[in-house]
């Protein structure tokens, strides 16, 4: 009886320390399954791999500096594909546009090209490949160091940890950029773009030196290159810096590229070192568009500076009743120039004719002539 209870004890033993043992061994597994195929992709085409995933599989892209690139596609199951897979791509930098082939290596099974070197802070390289017939396309904005630069910055970025989901003080997304934290907004009306620099209390301060390029992938592939804001009524130059992108929506990609006193960091917003990136239909969106008013606000402060001038030119009259609305327009007096046109002198000249009236000739016979002078001497 007691070797009973003792052997349905050790069971119960065993089975509650197998449970425990079998859910360490489930929980990882999904998360394993980036791991591995980033690690396989790793020592296929080198440390530091890019991956982004598909639909039907994933593809790694190991993209150096001197602009020699190595890919390798893998299907769903994670096993390379090495037959039936060809690609292209598509080179933009300062000198134009290049189309470049990835052909396979037979000896590596890697798809191979040569590029030139990298030098633009961001380079914008679309692919395109062909697995089975059918098309994989995506774009990579690349720093100067290759994809080894984006890895590795991503990483760093990890370190330094940031809440999940917070945002900065004018509700934009908070991205981790080498040692710069920025706060990055896009008006989903204009498309107009703020990156702000923010210090470790999350507070906006000088844009400094920075230059700021942004590479994002929507419904077309983007790169801009921000300018510092200039100074406004109620804002100071440098504040923040400003751009425009094509947004109908959220992107699926935005690459957020920063150099500063001689110094370049690369960040992929939402990206982990190591995991691939979904770029397929069904995957999340990078959250930057907002409502803003800085519509309102502009025209606020165009207002402000046309009455400023205003009160320096006595000739410009800005009218604003009481109703005005904050975007009033300006009404601007401006009188006509007199002209006074002199009709030319004419001088006309009518002479009368001349006209000449004959007199009557008159002539007396000499009987009348006697006659009348008989007619006197009776008298």
């Amino acid at each position: 009886m007691k070797i009973t209870k003792l052997s349905g004890v050790f069971a119960l033993l065993l089975i509650a320390l197998a449970a425990p043992g079998c859910g360490k061994e489930e929980q990882p597994a999904e998360a394993n399954a980036t791991v591995e195929v980033t690690a396989t992709a790793e020592s296929a085409i080198g440390e530091g791999a890019y991956v982004e995933e598909h639909e039907s599989g994933k593809a790694a892209f190991n993209v150096a500096a001197d602009g020699n690139v190595k890919a390798v596609v893998s299907g769903p199951d994670g096993k390379p594909i090495r037959e039936d897979v060809s690609g292209t791509l598509l080179w933009k930098d300062a000198s134009g546009e290049k189309t470049l082939p990835l052909t396979l290596d037979a000896k590596t099974g890697l798809l191979v090209a040569a590029g030139p070197k990298l030098e633009a802070d961001l380079t914008e390289i679309g692919y395109t490949l062909n697995v089975a017939g059918k098309p994989w396309n995506g774009t990579l904005h690349v720093p100067a160091g290759g994809t080894a630069e984006l890895y590795a910055n991503a990483k760093g970025s990890a370190d330094l940890g940031l809440p999940e989901g917070k945002l900065g003080p004018h509700g934009g997304r908070i991205e981790i950029v080498g040692d710069d934290r920025l706060e990055l907004l896009v008006d989903e009306a204009t498309g107009d773009v703020r990156v702000y620099v923010l210090d470790a209390d999350l507070k906006p301060i000088d844009i400094g030196e920075r230059k700021v390029t942004l590479g994002v992938v929507a419904e077309a592939p983007q790169v801009v290159v921000l300018a510092p804001v200039a100074a406004t009524a109620g804002v100071a130059a440098g504040a923040y810096l400003t751009g425009k992108l094509a947004l109908a929506a959220d992107p699926l990609k935005v690459t957020v590229a920063v150099r500063n006193a001689g110094r370049s960091a690369v960040a992929l917003c939402g990206y982990r070192a190591g995991a691939a990136f979904a770029v397929h239909a069904r995957a999340p969106r990078v959250k930057v568009r907002v409502k803003t008013d800085w519509h309102a606000h502009a025209h606020a402060h165009a207002h402000a500076d046309l009455k400023a001038k205003a009160d320096l030119d006595p000739k410009v009259h800005v009218h604003t009743g009481a109703g005005a609305k904050a975007h009033a327009k300006a009404n601007v007096n401006v009188k006509a120039p007199s002209v006074r046109v002199t009709p030319p002198s004419v001088n006309v000249q009518i002479k009368a004719p001349s006209i000449s009236i004959p007199k009557p000739s008159f002539k007396a016979s000499a009987s009348a002539r006697a006659s009348a002078g008989a007619k006197v001497g009776t008298r």
